[in-house]
């Protein structure tokens, strides 16, 4: 599915930790990896030498390209020359306490030209701790090819158990037994060709269902409660242009996650 990768590398020690999650998708398409810095220093210089470093003992090929202008509109001219399928980036907090709303994985994700990762290091430690992922599922067009090639990808390659989470609006009361048994064997039927697939290819796979008034608070409950290594969540379209007053979802599910998270854009 990727055949030409780019990583958007910043300052800070994210960016090695993040690259972890590129070269493992690099390696696992056999993708070429392009390294671009999101501005020139010295601490973005080492950090593009010591992926570039990593990229050559993993046997992936890399390539380091500069931009000269506008940082978003230079990578979607890349995409475009050498049509690039994804993009990376790093998602950390800002200077003004802002980790997603007015930032540069924003500004990608609202108008890159390719699917676009953003990755949240949580707690830095190497993929190979990873045991549990958590994909929460929306109620409306959730089975894409692409979002089922990085989750089998990730599981297959990490040795990972998935769950699929689902929330269901409570209405403002709290649903007896029944109404809960009938919560579940919905959520159940609805994610079943998802689950199906996963299982199919051998993955473990189950699903959770939680009666919630805010999704964002559920699925940071689920993710924190159950203890989850990584969480993987689809960046919807309104989402991603909300920016006023800092009410945006993504923003909130970025600065409180206690896993390491993908938040994933689609190109489509």
């Amino acid at each position: 599915m990727y055949k030409r990768i780019v990583m958007i590398v910043d300052s800070g020690i994210e960016p090695r930790f993040v690259s972890s999650y590129a070269l493992l998708l690099a390696k696992v398409t056999n993708a070429k990896l392009y390294l671009v810095p999101a501005f020139r220093d010295s601490e973005v210089l080492a950090n593009l030498q010591e992926i570039q470093n990593g990229a050559a003992m993993a046997g992936i090929e890399a390539e380091q390209l500069a931009v000269e202008g506008g940082v978003v509109r230079d990578i979607n001219k890349l995409v475009r020359d050498k049509q690039m399928d994804l993009i990376v980036t790093t998602l950390k907090g800002e200077r003004d306490g802002r980790f997603f709303i007015g930032t540069l994985a924003q500004r990608l994700m609202k108008y890159g030209q390719a699917s676009v990762i953003g990755v949240r290091i949580a707690k830095a430690r190497p993929l190979t701790h990873h045991q549990k992922l958590l994909v929460p599922i929306s109620n409306r067009d959730y089975h894409f090819n692409e979002r089922l090639f990085l989750i089998t990808m990730l599981a297959h390659n990490l040795n990972l158990g998935v769950s699929l989470f689902r929330c269901i609006k409570s209405g403002g009361r709290s649903p007896d037994k029944d109404e809960m048994e009938t919560f579940f064997s919905e959520s159940e039927e609805y994610l079943a060709p998802f689950k199906k697939e996963l299982l199919g290819v051998g993955i473990p796979t189950d699903v959770r269902v939680r009666v919630c008034e805010n999704a964002t608070d559920s699925i940071l409950d689920e993710t924190m409660s159950s203890r989850f290594d990584l969480l993987f969540v689809r960046a919807l379209r309104r989402n991603i242009v909300k920016e006023f007053l800092g009410s945006n979802e993504m923003e909130e599910i970025i600065r409180r996650t206690p896993s390491n998270l993908l938040l994933w854009k689609s190109r489509d």
